[in-house]
């Protein structure tokens, strides 16, 4: 079973079809907004995952994009540098994040290259979290603290999924629509004989990202 540190680096503990070709681009992005007393953490995650008829399945740590992930996405080893602009990619170049953003009023984005994804590859299931990151100016110390964080904790939080053109091809209202989850996949990309096909999985649930990783490992 594969498993991440859910502390990320730098971090102390506490069917749609598309009818186009197979080295298609898109990108997953996910925005959000939040009270100043609500400094809730999204971050949007993505697959290089082989289904064979019995599921989306992935066997090691390197098919798996994740903001936990950015050591081992880092060639040079260890956290990414501070000067760099703190974006990371699988070692094939198929997925590549913009980078971890850990303030409210925010966006990360996942671009998928089917051009790049290594052979056999044909499913990039996108997930998206929210978690507790640390409360705002009016949470007063003693103070009780919340429970685990949820979509309906955030103003507004919305993913989207679009072309290489900028055409939208799906998009969930997080905040409304999965208010009482802190887990949702938002659906996968499926590569079949004809190209891409986009299946709304809308899928949400309550745990953490190495329940993700169970579920697809």
């Amino acid at each position: 079973m594969l498993t991440l540190s859910l502390e990320k680096p730098g971090v102390q503990a506490p069917k749609l079809k598309l009818s186009l070709n197979k080295g298609a681009q898109f990108t997953a992005r996910i925005e959000w907004q939040c009270n100043a007393n609500h400094r809730d953490d999204v971050d949007v995650h993505a697959l290089e995952a082989r289904n064979d008829g019995n599921g989306a399945k992935v066997t090691e740590l390197a098919s798996v994009l994740s903001t936990y992930n950015t050591k081992l996405m880092n060639p040079s080893g260890g956290a990414l540098p501070s000067d760099r602009d703190g974006s990371f990619q699988t070692p094939s170049g198929g997925l590549s994040h913009s980078g971890d953003k850990r303030v409210q009023n925010n966006t990360e984005t996942i671009v998928i290259d089917g051009s790049k994804l290594p052979v056999g590859v044909n499913e990039i299931p996108i997930l998206v979290t929210v978690h507790e990151a640390e409360h705002g100016a009016g949470h007063e110390a003693g103070e009780e603290e919340e429970d685990e964080a949820a979509f309906g904790d955030i103003d507004v939080c919305t993913i989207t999924l679009l072309d290489d053109t900028g055409k939208e091809l799906g998009a969930y209202r997080l905040s409304e629509e999965f208010k009482e989850f802190n887990v949702v996949q938002f659906g996968s990309l499926l590569l079949g004989d004809n190209g891409w096909e986009y299946a709304a999985v809308g899928s949400g649930f309550n745990g953490d990202f190495n329940d993700v990783l169970t579920h697809f490992s």
